[in-house]
């Protein structure tokens, strides 16, 4: 009987490509699309001036555009009883057109975490892989 396997079989093996480690191993590489961090620092100049103030930063991927976000702090912010600063300013800038939008939004002190009721936007430097910058659905 004629062997119907090419010489370089190994009857062990289950497939002749089960040596090939990349086949049928077509997964995209994972691209991260948003990102944030918190900060503190005390301004030298200005209204708050000498005042610890906290900011968030942060960036999105929107359509195939970068959006650089910003909160920080302002002499308006109020902390509660929960640890939660109110009135807090929200910066929007698309950085391939320019476009700034600006809205209030709140922070929790103790994570830097921002969120704008308004657009249903959350910014969370506590998020794995780096912290997140988008959407939120409340339920």
């Amino acid at each position: 009987m004629a062997n119907k396997y090419p010489n370089n079989y190994n009857s062990q093996n289950k497939s002749y490509n089960s040596q090939n480690k990349n086949y049928n191993n077509s997964q995209k590489p994972y691209v991260k699309h948003s990102g944030c961090k918190t900060t503190t620092y005390e301004p030298t100049k200005g209204n708050n001036k000498g005042n610890k103030q906290y900011l968030t930063t942060g960036w999105r991927l929107h359509e195939r555009d970068l959006i650089s976000i910003k909160a920080v702090t302002t002499e308006k912010s109020k902390l509660s009883e929960k640890g939660w600063f109110g009135s807090i300013a929200v910066t929007f800038t698309n950085t391939k057109t320019g476009e700034v939008n600006f809205h209030w939004g709140t922070m929790e002190k103790k994570s830097g975490k921002v969120v704008v009721d308004k657009l249903a936007f959350v910014m969370n430097p506590k998020a794995k892989n780096g912290g997140y910058a988008g959407t939120y659905i409340q339920s």
